[in-house]
């Protein structure tokens, strides 16, 4: 039996950890999916996925900002952003690079230790409850319809259906919730939203 450096022992002993992305290989060798923790994600679909969720936030939600902030601040505080995003991608690659771990999480807790790396989770969780309620108030605008100033714009389903119980904002962002929303959130494996 061969016995191992105390360094690397240590590299032995840590858990195993699976790509972002899958590793390119011969033409006559195939992917280990299951082995490595990569359920058949692809580049195409992670960027596919980033798209679509970054134009969708985008289109609904900078109007929006620069609407309550005024045309320069909202410039400006789009500029902010822009660098600060250019930062990130800027750190993000950087300790990618140095780091042994290749997943998102293992590389932030290279660049920031365990506590940064718990800080940069809540943030993830703040940002996603925050689109979940600029989507759903998108949804509940859309579908069943707002009122402003006293006069009351119809939705796509109150218009098709008429003025129901069932037609109402909170009966169709309940339904949505629950039929919509709880399944896109029960895949073990964000890969599969991209369909």
């Amino acid at each position: 039996m061969m016995v191992l450096p105390s360094s690397d022992r240590k590299y032995r002993r840590s858990p195993p950890r699976s790509p972002l992305l899958p590793q390119k290989l011969d033409d006559d060798q195939s992917f280990d999916a299951h082995g490595s923790g990569f359920d058949g994600a692809s580049t195409s679909g992670a960027v596919f996925n980033l798209s679509t969720t970054i134009v969708g936030a985008g289109i609904m939600g900078l109007p929006a900002a620069v609407n309550q902030l005024g045309l320069i601040p909202g410039l400006l505080t789009i500029m902010f952003v822009s660098m600060l995003t250019e930062s990130s991608i800027d750190m993000i690659l950087r300790f990618s690079r140095a780091s042994k771990s290749k997943t998102y999480s293992g590389v932030a807790t290279d660049a920031f230790g365990g506590a940064g790396s718990n800080i940069l989770q809540a943030c993830i969780v703040i940002n996603n409850l925050g689109m979940l309620v600029v989507y759903m108030i998108i949804i509940g605008d859309v579908l069943s319809g707002t009122s402003v100033d006293g006069f009351h714009h119809g939705g796509v389903i109150e218009e098709w259906f008429g003025q129901h119980w069932w037609t109402t904002r909170s009966a169709l962002l309940l339904f949505t919730t629950f039929f919509v929303f709880a399944p896109l959130i029960s895949f073990k494996r964000v890969g599969k939203s991209k369909f």
